[in-house]
């Protein structure tokens, strides 16, 4: 079964219903107060109906949640429409800040350029993290250069060999020239999605694999 890091990230729709009630209840108790409406407690049995045991259900249904698998990125949104992108559609992944907190928050910039983005204190984020980096995802880019070396010990158990462009893949040999040109322009997790749709080596190879040719290319750069 694959493995699956399931974000859960609260929209505005989750915090506005129960910012209006936290408003509403000092302005009611001061008209109560001034003009004698006798209103005060059937406010406060409606704020504690609505807080106590609704706001739970409400939250449950409204949350938005990201779900992300070496298949790709599910995007659910609030009103249920699940947004699916394959890794071909991701154009990076890095850590950008939130607030003060420098590298707090993991920016997926889409194809398209939309972002998703999540902060440190989203449930699920810590875990994401740790699948970003321990595929290699998060090094690959200059943007976290915390995260550049980090997990190399752990290689594909394909070799790149950089003087050819017909490369092994068990019993199969592969032409992978525009994987090559893929990764040399940048595009680290579309050449992944295209290498996986050529060997069917499954996208946890394929990034790693991926990574192994970045890597072999900046040697081959700084050596020239």
């Amino acid at each position: 079964m694959d493995y699956r890091v399931i974000v859960t990230k609260r929209s505005i729709y989750n915090i506005l219903p129960r910012a209006i009630i936290y408003f509403l209840l000092p302005v009611c108790v001061f008209f109560d107060f001034k003009y004698d409406l006798n209103i005060l407690k059937w406010v406060l049995l409606a704020f504690a109906i609505y807080t106590i045991p609704s706001i739970y259900f409400a939250l449950v249904f409204v949350n938005e949640k990201i779900i992300v698998s070496s298949e790709g990125i599910i995007h659910i949104l609030p009103t249920k429409k699940e947004l699916v992108y394959r890794w071909g559609d991701v154009k990076k992944v890095y850590l950008g800040s939130c607030g003060q907190y420098a590298n707090s928050m993991l920016i997926i910039l889409l194809s398209d350029r939309k972002k998703l983005k999540i902060p440190f204190y989203l449930k699920g984020y810590d875990l994401l993290k740790e699948y970003m980096v321990d595929h290699g995802i998060l090094g690959m880019y200059s943007d976290s250069p915390l995260y550049y070396y980090t997990n190399m010990g752990k290689h594909s158990k394909y070799i790149y060999d950089k003087s050819s462009k017909i490369q092994s893949f068990g019993d199969s040999k592969v032409d992978i020239s525009d994987v090559m040109d893929t990764v040399a322009s940048g595009e680290y997790l579309l050449a992944s999605d295209i290498l996986n749709q050529k060997t069917n080596i499954g996208m946890d190879e394929a990034f790693l694999y991926v990574r192994q040719i970045k890597y072999k290319n900046e040697r081959k750069n700084k050596n020239q």
